[in-house]
């Protein structure tokens, strides 16, 4: 068994945290990590991956198992909660978008993912990318050729008109983010061994800042890149070297550990976050309505994270500490 990054679970957890944020009623204090918000787990898991002995068939069916079943599940207990059973909601499952025209076009966007799992999609884009890395890793000879087959497949697709189910036209480029992972983790084995910074975290450190004017209109679950998708490429592997370089600097701290539990509990707390999401704006408006507008939106948009966060914990930790729901649907 491969032991456990522990600055890797903790970049999760950071990751999981300005994914929550992104969905508050303010959105704007995490602007500046746009280009790494979603990447980081991509990256992150390159950076863990390794070839497995069992053949690219049976690892690559081990992972889409592995997202796909609390994928389903979340989204029945979501459609229950929400009392929604929809044609609409079924659909929205099952194209795994959220929406089928991209923002900005005169079409109606049609909005798919109505039960508040929108932000599932990741799963079943992560399901596909794997895929795609998969090949990458196994047939090295090609991975070049692949490579430069999966960007140009990236380009090609934004001018598609609709969105693809599955996050189909992202994959490819999140499946290149993964093998960044990979890369990074092979051509330097160094990297994060010291805490002093790496010349390499430094010239990912100065490459983002420059990149920041670039970074409004990212939404990559409905593919804006941004300025383009060339500097939202390189900023998001840049981010992510910095951000698991910060995760580094913080093992061994109170925070760390707080950020690594959360960590354990991404993929849960993604799935289920948006009725806490509800829940912590209902709070926050009954507690903080009387403030100032932009007191108000702070205080309520920091009582949405902690409840999500908390909430969405709390329900991964039941689900995994029962080993008949950790068997049936994390394994």
């Amino acid at each position: 068994m491969k032991q456990r990054l522990d600055y890797i679970d903790i970049a999760k957890g950071i990751g999981i945290l300005l994914v929550v944020c992104n969905h508050t009623i303010c959105p704007e204090m995490v602007h500046y990590t746009a280009a790494v918000v979603v990447p980081i787990f991509f990256f992150c898991s390159g950076y863990t991956s390794h070839k497995k002995d069992n053949g690219i068939k049976e690892n690559v069916i081990r992972h889409a198992v592995r997202l796909l079943k609390p994928y389903l599940l979340f989204s029945l207990l979501l459609m229950v909660y929400f009392h929604d059973f929809s044609k609409r909601a079924i659909l929205g499952i099952c194209y795994s978008r959220y929406c089928l025209y991209p923002f900005g076009t005169t079409s109606d966007i049609v909005h798919f993912m109505t039960v508040g799992n929108f932000p599932m999609w990741f799963l079943t884009c992560m399901a596909v990318s794997y895929l795609l890395y998969a090949v990458l890793v196994y047939y090295p000879r090609y991975r070049y050729y692949l490579l430069a087959s999966y960007l140009l497949l990236s380009v090609l697709m934004t001018y598609l008109p609709v969105l693809l189910p599955w996050s189909i036209d992202t994959a490819f480029l999140m499946a290149v983010i993964m093998y960044g992972g990979t890369m990074v983790r092979d051509s330097i084995p160094d990297l994060y061994r010291s805490r002093r910074p790496h010349v390499f975290v430094i010239i990912c450190a100065l490459v983002y800042l420059i990149l920041l004017p670039l970074f409004d209109g990212i939404n990559i679950s409905v593919r804006q890149y941004g300025y383009s998708i060339w500097t939202y490429l390189v900023a998001a592997i840049a981010g992510c070297v910095v951000l698991v370089y910060i995760s580094r600097l913080l093992e061994h701290t109170l925070l760390a550990k707080l950020f690594q539990q959360i960590g354990h509990h991404s993929l849960t707390i993604f799935s289920i976050e948006i009725p806490f999401v509800i829940l912590g704006k209902q709070i926050g408006d009954a507690l903080f309505g009387s403030l100032p507008q932009q007191a108000m939106l702070l205080a309520t948009a920091t009582t949405q994270v902690v409840i999500a966060i908390a909430g969405g914990y709390l329900i991964s930790f039941l689900l995994h500490k029962n080993k008949l729901t950790y068997n049936l649907f994390f394994r």
